[in-house]
């Protein structure tokens, strides 16, 4: 009897683990982890994205009426993103993600399918969430997972940045300071960003022309002309990266999830660290 109670607290704990880890999965560049939707009496377990450079959560319309059963009269417009561009918002139940449900999740609701067609996500995991503690992203496993965040930092340091530091960039966005060719700069580590982006004047020589596939919230995925960086060095602390950028039409640059070219790393929002493991 002792060592069949001893079995099921052994199991227990481990159903209790790999429920406090989500699976990812990289696609197109883009960073996606298991969770779940519920509203109502409905239940959607969903590959979601993983956006840092998303304030709040964002559910695809469709998805939301046809699947949720969300309805229209719940939603209310909103200005986003300091432009005239339009979004819709609801409440969802709650969202069950790496072992803890988030009750009353407050959404973006947007034409996700309409506007990044086969890019598009059902569910975007947005800052919302992610601020409320601390991730250990492991990439030779390919899992996330809850971790604390008072424990000492063992790895490669580098502290961020937010809008209170620097009141002219978007809220909950994650800012290293950096330098390119000497000179001082800044980057937002956005892993909803396909692209790497850097800003106008940092560039020493002739970017080449390229098309490339473009899309935000108010604007339709399209082919557009762009400037093609190539083997870019920048510098954040004490170490040195080189990547291919396009240039962008921001005052900050965006670092996509190619950054960290594959190393593990803890998102620390508690602390506001990016430890590289």
């Amino acid at each position: 009897m002792k060592l069949y109670f001893i079995s099921l607290c052994f199991a227990f704990v481990a159903c209790i683990t790999a429920k406090a880890q989500s699976k990812l999965i990289f696609k197109d560049k883009f960073m996606y982890a298991d969770a779940q939707v519920f509203n109502e009496s409905k239940k959607h377990s969903i590959p979601s994205m993983i956006d840092t450079g998303c304030s709040l959560c964002i559910i695809d319309s469709t998805f939301a009426v046809d699947s949720c059963e969300i309805k229209i009269d719940k939603l209310q417009t909103i200005s986003v993103n300091q432009t005239k561009d339009k979004i819709s918002s609801t409440f969802i139940d709650s969202i069950f993600f790496c072992g803890k449900t988030y009750h009353k999740v407050y959404c973006f609701v947007a034409n996700l399918t309409g506007i990044y067609q086969k890019y598009a996500p059902k569910f975007i995991i947005g800052a919302d969430i992610l601020k409320s503690g601390a991730w250990r992203f492991d990439m030779e496993r390919n899992i996330i997972e809850p971790y604390d965040s008072n424990n000492k930092a063992k790895g490669i340091i580098y502290k961020w940045k937010n809008h209170l530091d620097y009141p002219d960039v978007a809220i909950d966005y994650i800012i290293l300071d950096s330098k390119v060719n000497g000179k001082k700069t800044r980057f937002a580590f956005d892993t909803g960003s396909k692209y790497n982006k850097l800003q106008h004047g940092l560039y020493v020589g002739e970017p080449e022309q390229i098309q490339k596939e473009t899309a935000d919230i108010g604007n339709k995925l399209s082919i557009k002309t762009a400037e093609l960086c190539r083997n870019v060095t920048f510098k954040i602390g004490k170490d040195e990266y080189t990547l291919d950028f396009i240039i962008g039409d921001r005052n900050i640059g965006l670092l996509n999830i190619e950054f960290l070219q594959g190393h593990s790393f803890i998102l620390n929002y508690k602390r506001q660290i990016l430890e590289l493991l």
